[in-house]
């Protein structure tokens, strides 16, 4: 393009950009001081730029890097700019933006034209530089039919959003679209500077490998750690109820919670065999180190999820560039942070909640690290590790098992169709995985007589999935008689086509809230304003523009996903394998939405954030940059080798830390084993009135550590299918808490006003045994020397 059009179009565009102003309304019928000065602004524009197209002058000095990056920063500034006008207080903000977006989106648009003009005299413009990325091009164009293919599936059979009788919910929290847009711009950032960045090899490898990184997690801790506590408001913790004001884990979050507890307490799992036995003991951990301050335990455990977008940003450097791992990265780390600010008015589950999903989604990242390396480096030493993080996958998630097949398959062609390296390395992997859990399947037998990861309890939902109707009663399922497998493959040789439609619903659900953790096209309020919970009621429609929207986002993945198989070849599609097989799991399971999808559903946006830094890279690669430094040229030594003496010490590293379900019980002695007779003679003591009411039939006397008190009154409690006895709703005021020794039981303690019990106290409870919880007369803290007593204290258990 000549100078002189340019300037032209600068000069229509001025105009266009002025008749919007004047057509905005004015409020009296004489134009303001204001106005006028804005449009004598926009006619001295227009006027030079038409006087620079009759005679132009010589642009070619200011093609140099400064100019050039000031005219980034200026179209940067306007942006935000704009943005923060429009947004930031809408009620006061939006008139003054009316008036002045028109000039500053003129001014926006000529700092890029002439930033991209000074580019091309600078460095010319190279379509030829597109040639090499056609091995790209091709393969993203065979990635984004198949996915077109997927999506045409989908809107035509309506499986993946036509909602399941057994288990449905709504997709997981999304990054919102200003998040979006600010990760892509710090990724650009990152692109920029490696283009630009003149400083030593070692100074480079410092920033990428150990200065970005920490800059990530300390923005991530920062930023989720900002969150207050208080907002924790949802399924997994009981309403914050005077006199306590911190929250209690419910629920799921409880039940783990009070499982770790019984490590510390010597009850060692309540002699069952507890799910997801490493997050367990991190949880029990994390009480040895701060006893019962939630405050404390909920941030230890956010600052070692923060680990999660570090993950991410070295598996993006790794398929592709740093600018890819740190929009990546970035996309992690606000996605979570709106979870957070939005876990009190809807259902999610984040760092800050005792639940497993999202420990499994930073399980699943550093999982796929070690199998690309695995796949890249073919050796023993890889495949024992990846191996042995595999099994410790297991004992975090048990689903992950069906990720298995989906991986060996992969690594037959990683193996380049070798056979025989194939199912040796296989082997490798296999037998390491299989010592790693094997500590743990054997404590299972010696409990139930079978080789088992989880508790029967936990192996009945699955089994009452796989049923017309009572979906999730697992009262149906006879623990001693009838097997999970069998019931399994029963069922779905008799109902082939039932199965198979409630898996590919699952299986496509799983993969959709994947695609939706990206922003959609939905009316924003503000950044003061409360976030637009568009994605609780999505009923599986989409308006013609998010229609649109979509369709992008398939093509910039299929571009992430075409980069990836260019420079890795089938190491690239790991994490691909991984969703897969953990979706099938979800569609196995016949579940998925919300938080059943959150261990995997940001593979999508990781490959949307290589496939956008690709394009980028494409654009840059035009006006001559050299894209060759972004991209990682260390070369792998391939050699399969065999199998080494010292190699055996991983090996037993990786046993020794499958067998810490195992090894961890007995290390607390038994807390509370006094004898009913020794805690009547102790409570006689306390109050001799309580010896009559103790020789009772139908009174019990038990002690333990108190948990999770909350006071509700008359007609109040939680209200869910299944709540805790606890916390269901009564006709009646009262304390509701559970007790752990050797086992776990709900106690209710009648009280017209709120008593504050101390939440991990040892107590001593003295009452009368109702249907599901103990009604508490008595209670006695040694500790404190502190007694409680209901009115009815010394009444008759059923007068």
């Amino acid at each position: 393009m000549r100078i002189s059009t340019l300037f032209f179009l600068c000069g229509v565009e001025g105009a266009v950009a002025l008749t919007a102003l004047l057509l905005i309304p004015s409020e009296s019928a004489h134009l303001s001081l204001a106005r006028l000065a804005l449009i004598a602004i926009f006619v001295a524009l227009i006027a030079l730029s038409v006087w620079q197209g009759f005679r132009p002058f010589r642009m070619e000095r200011f093609a140099q890097p400064r100019p050039i990056a000031f005219l980034a920063l200026l179209a940067l500034t306007l942006s935000l700019t704009l943005f923060l006008l429009r947004y930031l207080n809408p009620q006061t903000s939006l008139p003054i933006y009316a008036r002045l977006s028109p000039l500053l989106w003129y001014l926006l648009i000529l700092s890029i034209q002439f930033a991209l003009y000074l580019l091309y005299l600078k460095a010319g413009f190279h379509l030829d530089a597109l040639r090499q990325n056609k091995p790209t091009l091709l393969a993203s164009l065979a990635a984004f039919a198949l996915l077109l293919a997927l999506f045409a599936f989908v809107a035509f059979t309506k499986l993946g959003v036509a909602k399941d009788s057994a288990y449905w919910g709504e997709p997981g929290v999304p990054m919102l679209g200003w998040q979006f847009i600010l990760a892509m711009l710090l990724g650009a950032a990152m692109l920029i500077r490696q283009f630009c960045c003149c400083t030593t090899q070692n100074a480079q490898i410092a920033f990428r490998s150990f200065l970005f990184p920490l800059s990530i997690y300390l923005v991530a801790s920062i930023l989720w750690l900002s969150v207050p506590i208080s907002s924790l408001k949802n399924t997994f913790y009981a309403p914050i109820t005077p006199p306590y004001t911190t929250p209690f884990p419910y629920s799921d979050a409880g039940f783990y919670d009070y499982l770790s507890q019984s490590l510390l307490i010597g009850a060692d799992y309540f002699g069952g065999i507890p799910p997801r036995p490493l997050y367990v003991i991190f949880l029990a951990a994390l009480h040895f180190l701060f006893g019962q301050d939630y405050v404390k335990i909920i941030a230890a455990q956010t600052m070692v999820f923060a680990l999660f977008p570090v993950a991410l940003y070295f598996l993006g450097i790794k398929l592709h560039s740093l600018a890819a791992g740190a929009t990546i990265a970035f996309f992690a780390v606000f996605r979570e942070l709106t979870t957070l600010w939005v876990s009190a008015n809807t259902r999610t589950a984040s760092v800050k909640m005792f639940v497993t999903d999202f420990a499994t989604s930073l399980g699943i990242a550093f999982a796929i690290l070690v199998v690309i390396r695995w796949f890249e480096r073919r050796d023993v030493k890889s495949a024992i590790i990846a191996g042995g993080s595999f099994g410790l996958l297991l004992l975090l998630r048990t689903q992950s098992l069906l990720i298995v097949p989906v991986i060996v398959a992969l690594a037959f062609f990683a193996h380049q169709r070798k056979m025989k390296d194939w199912l040796f390395a296989c082997a490798i992997f296999g037998l390491t995985m299989t010592v790693t859990i094997a500590p743990w399947l054997i404590r299972n037998y010696q409990i139930v007589g079978q080789f088992a990861f989880d508790d029967p309890s936990q192996m009945a939902v699955i089994f009452s999935q796989y049923s017309f109707e009572g979906n999730l009663d697992i009262s149906q399922f006879d623990f001693k008689n009838e097997s999970l497998g069998r019931r399994l493959l029963a069922f779905t040789l008799e109902n082939p086509g039932f199965v198979a439609g409630f898996v590919t619903n699952h299986f496509l659900n799983t993969e959709i809230g994947g695609l939706l953790t990206l922003p959609l096209l939905k009316p924003f309020n503000g950044l003061r304003a409360p976030v637009n919970l568009y994605w609780v009621e999505w009923d599986g429609a989409l308006e013609g523009r998010n229609l649109a929207l979509i369709v992008f986002y398939l093509a910039i993945i299929a571009v992430g996903l075409g980069a990836a198989w260019r420079r890795h070849r089938w190491a690239g599609l790991t994490p691909l394998a991984f969703n897969v097989g953990y979706a099938l799991a979800n569609g196995v399971s016949r579940f998925s939405s919300w938080r059943y999808n959150l261990p995997v559903d940001w593979i999508a946006y990781f490959y949307f954030g290589i496939g956008a830094i690709e394009i980028l890279v494409w654009l840059a690669s035009l006006f001559g940059a050299n894209i060759s430094k972004m991209f990682s040229t260390q070369t792998v030594e391939l050699k399969r080798g065999s199998f080494k003496p010292k190699q055996l010490v991983i090996v037993a590293a990786f046993i020794l830390l499958g067998s810490l379900p195992w090894l961890v019980q007995g290390i607390a002695q038994p807390r509370y084993t006094s004898t009913p007779e020794e805690l009547k003679a102790q409570t006689v003591a306390q109050n001799p009135a309580l010896a009559r009411f103790l020789s009772q039939p139908d009174s019990q006397i038990l002690e333990g550590r108190l948990l999770y008190p909350r006071f509700f009154r008359r007609n109040n409690g939680i209200a869910s299918k299944t709540p805790w006895a606890v916390y269901a709703v009564r006709d009646f005021s009262r304390l509701g808490f559970i007790v752990i020794n050797s086992a776990v039981r709900n106690v209710i303690f009648p009280a017209d006003q709120p008593v504050f019990l101390t939440h991990g106290a040892d107590v001593i409870v003295a009452g009368c045994q109702r249907d599901d919880y103990l009604e508490a007369r008595w209670l006695y803290f040694p500790a404190a020397d502190e007694t409680h007593q209901s009115e009815a204290s010394f009444a008759v258990c059923f007068p």
